[in-house]
């Protein structure tokens, strides 16, 4: 995966796995969307594979990192383990993070945070979302058996969560948290700054390519689809600004994209 540069900044994503979403996942106006003009996207078996993983900065003696990939796992919908080795591959140790931001809690976002009911990196400090934390984790506990265990299992790592209840969080000099709430109730993404640029780490607010420009498209994952709809849209006009970078949590190769300047139409790079 190619590091990704904004200023002085250099975001490196990690490889975990990978996700296997059907194109039904993705809803318009009530139906499955048309996928007319994005067959590209598709695997030959009409499927879209995309990466899972995590995005980590340096900044300064500091190692954040940005969501936590999806643990050890192979079922129908996920396949992961590289995360580990490919941050060895780095030179980073799990004790070597000092910071992980949690973009949300679904599991190919903190799937990570603990190894066998201990915390995978043992120093960091975890932000979460506090409206996540309360839906996931408060209420999870007495919900049904798949929030209740990843309830269970986020109790491993509780002594070190910090809630984020507010824009504008500071996790390290030119990183800060903005509350994009939609795809679950304490959705946050992550504002890196250097210089005039910034880079908006999106998490899941945008989960394919097509929604850049199919912006009404609503994921069934989605716990508030109108909102995640709204939010969306807000963020797609964000990178109207210059110099400014997004960049989605499972985008081919976990690359950026940034709106290029087009009479008339919006055009997409993906970097």
């Amino acid at each position: 995966m190619d590091p990704i540069t904004v200023g002085n900044l250099v975001i490196q994503p990690v490889f975990d796995g990978i996700a296997v979403l059907e194109p039904w996942m993705f809803v318009h106006q009530g139906e499955a969307a048309d996928w007319a003009g994005h067959e590209h996207l598709l695997d030959p078996d009409g499927r879209l594979r995309v990466p899972v993983g995590t995005f980590v900065v340096q900044v300064g003696e500091r190692v954040v990192m940005i969501d936590a990939g999806v643990g050890d796992t192979d079922d129908p919908m996920f396949e992961g383990s590289a995360l580990l080795d490919n941050l060895a591959g780095l030179g980073l140790a799990p004790g070597d993070v000092d910071d992980i931001v949690v973009t949300h809690l679904h599991a190919d976002h903190c799937g990570w945070l603990d190894t066998d009911g201990r915390p995978t990196f043992p120093r960091a400090t975890v932000h979460i979302g506090a409206a996540d934390w309360e839906h996931y984790v408060v209420a999870g506990r007495s919900a049904g058996s798949r929030r209740a265990a990843r309830a269970e299992r986020l109790a491993a790592v509780a002594e070190r969560v910090t809630l984020i209840d507010r824009d504008g969080a500071n996790i390290a000099p030119g990183v800060t948290t903005r509350a994009t709430p939609g795809h679950t109730p304490g959705h946050t993404s992550v504002v890196l700054s250097s210089g005039d640029e910034r880079l908006i780490v999106l998490g899941d607010a945008i989960h394919c390519p097509a929604q850049l420009t199919e912006t009404e498209w609503q994921f069934i994952a989605d716990v508030d689809k109108t909102l995640a709809a709204t939010t969306r849209a807000a963020l797609l006009r964000e990178a109207e600004q210059p110099r400014t970078t997004l960049l989605p949590a499972h985008f081919p190769g976990m690359r950026a994209t940034r709106l290029l300047a087009a009479a008339g139409e919006r055009r997409w790079v993906i970097m």
